[in-house]
């Protein structure tokens, strides 16, 4: 039997439903942005101003028309990836602003940092997907739109995994479409995926709503996502965070299946609560582990491939707290069968802070994940009745054929991990961290970039020259 976990009934999630349409209905979602807007009054909504109200008909017509399942192309296709179904896709971190180095405190993230991390994910076996903010670097002298554009085109030039999207305004969002068509010489396919957020409550922002169209006019793939936190920016209760964020999610798949039909669409979501004594987020706090577990239940209620959790911390460094909260998050992320996990690794500080080291460590937290989401296999062979029969009371099992047929796929084995005899002379209190300093030294030591063809790599060439007057930082 595989552990899925599963926090609402039924009944409750169709409350959820209802409560959802009656918000949609009665209270209705801002959209500012006037193609918006015309689109959803020409496919039936009530239009007051910025404000929208969707009825039944709308929702219903949308959710036959967003796919259950989509390809998301990498340009080495055997490394192209299904988002939906039963399949767990690791997503990199995003949007982290510091690095912490070990030891250290945390600084500014710089270009090296982010042309590290695509290097690093690109070879590590956890990560299914590559590129998007993994960081926001500071390169002097370079305006956003430059500095996001290199890391668009470093994206690409140093991993041949499938990318994620930028989707920060729409100058940004039509080079990451322009770099894609590129890569991928123009030929149809879903290339990129990237993320909306809603503003809660209730409100999709004109920035937001034009990376939307761009996306959803090109066949894109796109997450929507809200980031509320309970009290603060939706009702206090996870079951009202869960029905305004369900209003949110449904409103934006109304607006991307009106733009396109067929675009896919990805039921995200990384709520959870303010802190009570200090308002800020709590990434660390168990009921974040409940809200995933419900939204993957309402994304597989409306047929769609959810996003959730990932290895979420509120730890400012590599410490116990990073741990315990990192592996509730994953655990229950992954065993709840989210469709795509970003954040999945390094995420230090509520997503301000990203650790290289942690990163590391956060593979391995994916890996004890992913096996117990695997569950027990129990069947003639497994029960090994003749084996123990075999040896009796008082045998050992070390050199049986049984044993040399199953150990590798029934256990889990760690890389980090100590299951070492005590040694007194070590210090456990850093042993792990240099072991994950040790592991991506090394792994950026034995990169090989993955060539492009001779023609693309000229015209990505072309084009950021033609762009911005210059060659790009890393070339």
């Amino acid at each position: 039997m595989n552990p899925l976990l599963e926090v609402l009934s039924r009944q409750e999630i169709e409350a959820i439903h209802r409560a959802t349409l009656e918000v949609l209905e009665s209270a209705g979602m801002e959209f500012r942005h006037p193609e918006a807007l015309a689109l959803l009054r020409g496919g039936g909504a009530r239009v007051e101003g910025s404000r929208v109200y969707f009825n039944r008909a709308q929702l219903t017509q949308a959710l036959e028309t967003a796919p259950e399942r989509f390809l998301l192309e990498a340009r080495n296709p055997g490394r192209s990836v299904w988002i939906g179904g039963a399949t767990t896709v690791f997503a990199p971190p995003a949007g982290c602003v510091y690095v912490q180095d070990l030891g250290a405190v945390r600084r500014q993230a710089v270009l090296k940092d982010y042309l590290n991390l695509v290097r690093l994910i690109h070879q590590s076996p956890h990560f299914d997907t590559n590129g998007g903010g993994l960081v926001i670097p500071e390169i002097p002298g370079f305006s956003e739109q430059e500095t996001f554009a290199l890391l668009i085109l470093a994206g690409h030039w140093y991993s041949d995994k499938p990318q994620m999207g930028l989707t920060l305004e729409g100058e940004i969002v039509r080079t990451s479409l322009e770099v894609s068509e590129i890569i991928f010489q123009r030929r149809p396919g879903c290339y990129l995926l990237g993320t909306v957020n809603p503003d809660s409550p209730l409100i999709y922002s004109e920035k937001m709503l034009e990376s939307l169209l761009l996306y959803a006019r090109a066949g894109q793939g796109l997450i929507l996502a809200p980031c509320s936190m309970a009290m603060a920016t939706s009702p206090t209760t996870l079951a009202g965070t869960l029905v305004q964020n369900n209003a949110e999610i449904l409103a934006g798949v109304v607006l991307t299946q009106l733009v396109n039909p067929g675009t896919p669409v990805v039921y995200g979501n990384t709520s959870t609560i303010s802190d009570m004594k200090t308002m800020s987020i709590a990434l660390g706090a168990p009921e974040l582990s409940l809200l995933v577990g419900a939204v993957n239940q309402l994304a597989r209620y409306y047929n769609l491939p959810s996003r959730t959790g990932g290895a979420l911390t509120d730890a400012k460094s590599l410490d116990f707290q990073a741990g315990m909260e990192s592996v509730l998050s994953m655990v229950s992320t992954v065993a709840s069968q989210t469709n795509v996990v970003l954040h999945s690794a390094g995420i230090l500080d509520s997503f301000l802070t990203i650790s290289l080291e942690k990163l590391v460590l956060d593979e391995e937290i994916g890996g004890m994940a992913r096996r117990f989401r695997q569950g027990l296999n129990v069947n003639e062979d497994t029960l090994a009745v003749a084996e123990i029969c075999s040896r009796g009371p008082g045998g050992h099992f070390l050199d049986t054929n049984h044993t040399l047929n199953h150990f590798r796929q029934e256990f889990w084995h760690p890389r980090l991990c100590d299951r070492q005899a005590y040694v007194p002379q070590r210090d456990y209190r850093s042993l792990l961290g240099e072991r994950a300093h040790k592991i991506w030294q090394d792994r950026i030591a034995a990169y090989l970039r993955p060539a492009l063809p001779a023609g693309v790599e000229e015209e990505l060439l072309d084009y950021y020259q033609r762009k911005f007057h210059r060659q790009p930082e890393f070339v």
